[in-house]
């Protein structure tokens, strides 16, 4: 057995090869990759206390404003929280999570996903998601405003998980176009 750095132990050295990896076919490399991920979403599942990070992500996921913080990770766990607030009967704010093809709340692998709404003279809603992590996986934070029912994206956060805690790849706002003068 080879001791790695960080409790990493592997059968032999020959296992993190170049001629290890470059000997598998493309589809040995995908299973093995799934495999990875899975028992990373297991480790995450086992050592969690999901209902007290759901409650986690509710008190500490907003700002003042209402809008969503940038999302977190704990014991494996990414909270997401998003919310919607209106600003009149035609118009809100929201920030939510988005994977891929995907809301958090549509994530196949989501533990819970819980929607709250504040009582006020304006609706207020507020979500947590919690998704299981695993290295690699990427996301946006994305923050919009709707208008007459069209959404505009205000700005957008990339993440990647690497190493267990969360990177920002990316900010993105959309350009602002400048107006003609006459």
């Amino acid at each position: 057995m080879l001791k790695m750095p960080h409790s990493i132990t592997v059968p032999d050295a020959a296992f993190l090869s170049d001629d290890f990896f470059s000997s598998r076919s493309d589809a040995d490399l995908s299973t093995m990759m799934q495999l990875i991920i899975g028992e990373q979403q297991k480790r995450a599942l086992e050592g969690s206390e999901p209902d007290a990070l759901l409650e986690q992500g509710f008190k500490d996921g907003f700002k003042p404003n209402g809008l969503p913080n940038d999302p977190w990770i704990v014991d494996g766990i990414l909270i997401c929280p998003g919310a919607v607030n209106d600003r009149s009967a035609n118009s809100h704010d929201c920030g939510f999570v988005a994977f891929d093809d995907h809301w958090c709340w549509e994530h196949p692998d989501v533990l819970l996903d819980d929607v709250r709404y504040i009582d006020g003279p304006k609706r207020r809603q507020r979500s947590v998601s919690l998704i299981p992590v695993f290295e690699g996986l990427e996301f946006d934070l994305v923050i919009s405003r709707a208008s007459a029912g069209q959404h505009k994206m205000r700005s957008a956060t990339s993440f990647r998980v690497v190493d267990g805690c969360l990177e920002v790849v990316r900010n993105r706002t959309p350009k602002k176009t400048s107006g003609l003068r006459h």
